[in-house]
């Protein structure tokens, strides 16, 4: 043991105390050899330097200066005794490859900054030779020694001659860690005595950098412990002896959701949920006993919320003695929440409906390993008949192969996949299954096994099938519909194009209006029935029959090649129809007329083709029944003007081209009831086309269908700025069409809803032909009308040959009496009975009547003596543009 190390040991003093003893004890050798050697000098003026250099020497050291202040002082110091001495110190980067000046109280700054980053190399200069040496190099002249050649310009340049430059080492280093050199303007050697007082200036410097050193390490090692519990994710904290908070960390805060000062000082058990205090404290006394611990307790926080906490306790030893308790804490509130909900997932997998299947992914033929009891309800077979097997086994001689490829294809690449796939029971029951197969990963991203969802939707593809039978078939007859054939021809041309010809038979039914009136409409179905059964015996595949509508059938014939054939089939078609019908011991008989069109002329639309045959039709009901008219050239005419129409018309559809005009609805008192939105068509060059014109093609090509959509959706747009006026309902004409297509209510929802459309905002009007074929459906689409909030009214009320029972049959609240019937009604006395009795059975039955087509102030005052509801008229405003309609409404305000 050195004697200062004892001196340390015997007085008390740390260690870390000993180099700063010892740099004070060079110092103090350093000041006594400098006063020796200068002792033959001028005795005063030596004693002073002696003193004010020991003074900023001693000074420096105890001080907490800088590094580079202590080393300026020491640097002074040499420079103080050595006559013209120019001291510097130059430390080594971390990689020892380059020096750089930080100390020099007397060079200049430039001279310094030239020096910056210089080479620690073997021959050049003095401090790069001592650096990478470890020797000292001493040069009385740079510009006699070639390792000063590249400096020549620097020597020159700052009036230098000799350079005295010596390692200086630490204790932890064998590489030197900087140079301690003096520079002088002269040419010269050390005298006697100056290279020791140079060595203990250097040893001192040596210290100080040593000091400095460990100072920084000892810093980032207290930095390094400090972080470990400062920044710590985990909550640390201390306790003395008796268990109270001495320190906690950033983690331990935010786990109590408080602060530092909250907690330091206050006992463990402010952290602790009652029912676990007592062990807690167990375990406590343990760790004071030296013993660690690890325990899980609930911990609330300072908001109440509970924490589920794994803790470690141990003791903080201290010279061999406990002071105090260290503990960790380790959140697993959000594990145990998982294993939780892992343990509810499970048992929801158990109890779920739809059956659950997981198969091993990692095995090429994917066998099952775990099967829920909702799979053994749906399959029939138990966990123990399906664990290991592959979930080919629900397969039959049905399964679709499309399904079965898409499946392995899925598996294959381990993609998810959704599909319904035909399977069977353990019985042998079919059934159809709604089938998810998704992928499961692991860490790693790699696929372990496959999650199979079943759900039997046999019983919703059973009423999908027969949804979509109904929207391609006419409910009575069972036929194929328009929208059915309209759709086969499309095909057709689509496939076949003008390959082969096809001819198109239009039947209408003569005499059948008259039986369906005087016998009833069951009566008139029941021969519906048995003409189409009478006529789907003659069209067989791969001819198509179609019922069009009412008492109109429409006939694709392909597999016939000339006209010849075609006509006898038309005339069997006729004898067929021509035989007496017999319904409950009623007989009557029909005849028939058949239109003809071929495809062998040229069409852009294959409904152009019915068009053409319908129009024929037409010409056979000219000569008498059960006639055949071929459609010829000469009837080209018409037909044309209306192929031009609903080309026009698409191109009105497609530039909206459409505009609605408002005619007032007026009360008896003359106020404003509503409006009704009638459409015009703006041609760009024809102007106004009237709807007589264009509203029957539109109707018969389907045109109808985007229109009507148009007038509903505009309507809707402003009913908005016409509820600002006080006009709160607007009257829209529905096509009987509309009411035939699948989507129908679901396109008027979304409608509606885009347009947040209020009830009785919209009130539908539907003439009395929308009536006369399936009721029951019409009455069912209406009452789904009402339950949107739209209002109905029957239009043209009495024009038709709508019965009044469905006054009783439908959800109805609104009738608009036929014009025919209001026109000079105060002197007509059958139309004035009429409109009376219609006003009485309304009012009795709760439903608003509309008289339209008022024109005299005669026909006004007769209508509101006898309580009409409500008037529309030419009396009171003609169909308006809808910026019109606002400024008449405000004129009237």
């Amino acid at each position: 043991m050195s004697s200062l190390t004892l001196f340390a040991f015997t007085t008390g003093l740390s260690s870390s105390w000993l180099p700063l003893i010892l740099i004070m004890m060079l110092a103090a050798g350093l000041v006594i050899s400098i006063f020796l050697w200068r002792k033959a000098s001028d005795e005063t003026i030596a004693t002073k330097n002696l003193l004010n250099a020991q003074y900023r020497t001693l000074n420096s050291v105890v001080k907490f200066k800088s590094l580079e202040d202590k080393l300026d002082d020491i640097c002074s110091l040499i420079e103080s005794q050595i006559e013209d001495a120019l001291c510097s110190v130059m430390l080594a980067d971390e990689q020892g490859e380059t020096l750089n000046p930080v100390a020099s109280p007397q060079l200049p700054q430039s001279f310094l900054q030239a020096l910056k980053d210089f080479p620690i190399s073997d021959n050049l200069g003095a401090c790069g030779t001592a650096a990478a040496t470890g020797k000292a190099v001493i040069v009385r002249d740079m510009l006699e020694d070639s390792r000063f050649e590249p400096f020549h310009d620097l020597i020159h340049g700052y009036d230098l001659r000799a350079c005295w430059s010596h390692p200086i080492f630490i204790s932890d280093n064998k590489k030197p860690v900087g140079t301690f050199a003096l520079y002088f303007r002269k040419p010269r050697s050390p005298k006697e005595g100056e290279l020791d007082l140079i060595l203990r200036g250097r040893d001192l410097a040596a210290l100080i950098i040593e000091q400095h050193q460990q100072r920084l390490k000892r810093e980032q090692f207290e930095q390094h412990n400090r972080s470990l519990f400062t920044h710590n994710p985990e909550a640390v904290f201390t306790f003395d002896f008796e268990g109270h908070f001495t320190s906690v960390n950033r983690a331990a805060c935010v786990l109590m959701k408080c602060g530092e000062s909250d907690l330091l000082g206050q006992h463990y058990s402010i952290a602790v949920a009652e029912d676990d205090l007592a062990r807690t404290n167990e375990h406590f006394y343990a760790a004071r006993r030296g013993i660690p611990q690890r325990y899980e307790i609930h911990t609330p926080d300072m908001q109440g919320n509970i924490h589920y906490l794994h803790i470690t306790n141990m003791p903080i030893i201290v010279d061999g003695e406990v002071t105090g308790v260290h503990g960790i804490a380790l959140d697993l509130t959000r594990e145990k929440q998982h294993e939780e909900r892992a343990k509810i997932l499970e048992r929801s997998v158990e109890s779920s409906t739809h059956g659950l299947l997981i198969s091993d992914a990692r095995d090429k033929d994917y066998p099952v390993i775990y099967a829920n009891p909702a799979f053994e309800r749906i399959t029939g077979y138990t966990k123990q008949e399906i664990l290991g097997q592959n979930c080919r086994i629900l397969q039959g001689p049905d399964t679709d192969q499309k399904a079965r490829q898409d499946i392995r294809e899925a598996l294959k690449n381990n993609q998810q996949i959704s599909t319904i796939i035909k399977n069977y029971k353990k019985d042998g029951t079919p059934f159809w299954n709604e089938l998810l197969i998704s992928p499961v990963k692991d860490a790693r991203g790699k696929v372990t096994h496959f999650i199979g969802l079943q759900n039997d939707i046999t019983e919703r593809i059973q009423r999908q099938e027969t949804l979509e039978f109904h929207a391609s078939h006419d409910p009575l007859t069972h036929l194929k519909n328009r929208s059915a054939l309209e759709r086969y021809l499309m095909e057709w041309v689509k496939n076949n194009g003008h390959s082969h010809n096809i001819y198109i038979l239009f039947i209408d039914l003569d005499g059948f209006k008259p039986i369906n009136d005087s016998l009833g409409h069951e009566f008139g179905d029941q021969v519906l029935v048995e003409t189409a059964q009478r006529l789907n015996d003659e069209i067989v595949e791969p001819n198509m029959l179609a019922r069009f509508g009412g008492d109109e059938f429409v006939a694709v014939i392909q597999n016939m090649t000339d006209r010849e054939q075609v006509e006898v089939l038309a005339r069997r078609l006729l004898t067929k129809i021509g035989e007496s019908y017999k319904v409950d011991d009623i007989e009557v008989s029909l005849s028939a007329a058949i239109g003809i069109a071929s495809s062998e002329e040229s069409f852009k639309h294959p409904m152009e083709l019915i068009q053409r045959a319908d129009i024929a039709m037409y010409e056979a009901k000219k000569r008498g029944g059960s006639y055949i008219y071929w459609h010829s050239a000469e009837l080209n005419t018409n037909i044309d003007q209306q192929v031009a129409i609903r080309a026009q018309l698409q191109d009105a559809i497609q530039n909206n081209q459409f505009e609605l005009f408002y005619q007032p609805i007026m009360s008896h008192d003359n106020r404003i009831g509503g409006v009704e939105a009638l459409i015009r068509w703006k041609h760009p060059i024809k102007g106004y086309i009237s709807p007589a014109e264009f509203i029957p093609v539109a109707e018969r090509t389907g045109q109808i269908i985007p229109i009507s959509e148009w007038v509903l959706n505009q309507a809707c747009k402003d009913v908005k700025d016409l509820k600002t006026l006080g006009v709160n309902s607007v009257s829209v004409n529905f096509s009987p069409i509309q009411f035939y297509r699948e989507d129908f209510i679901e396109k008027i929802a979304e409608t509606l809803e885009t347009h947040s459309i209020q009830p009785g905002d919209i009130t539908v009007e539907i003439t009395e032909n929308v009536l006369v074929h399936d009721t029951a459906h019409i009455t069912e689409l209406l009452q789904e009308l009402r339950q949107l909030g739209l209002d109905v009214a029957i239009d043209d009320f009495g024009s038709g040959f709508a019965s009044l029972r469905y006054l009783n049959m439908l959800p109805v609240n609104k009738l608009k009496i036929d014009r025919s019937f209001t026109g000079n009604i105060h002197q007509n006395a059958h139309n004035a009975a009429i409109t009376r009795g219609i006003l009485g059975m309304t009012t009795e039955m709760k439903i608003e009547v509309v008289a339209e087509g008022v024109e005299t102030d005669e026909e006004y005052q007769y209508l509101r003596e006898h309580k009409c509801d409500f008037m529309q008229g030419y009396l009171f405003c003609r169909p308006i543009p809808i910026k019109e309609l606002i400024e008449w409404v405000q004129n009237r305000h």
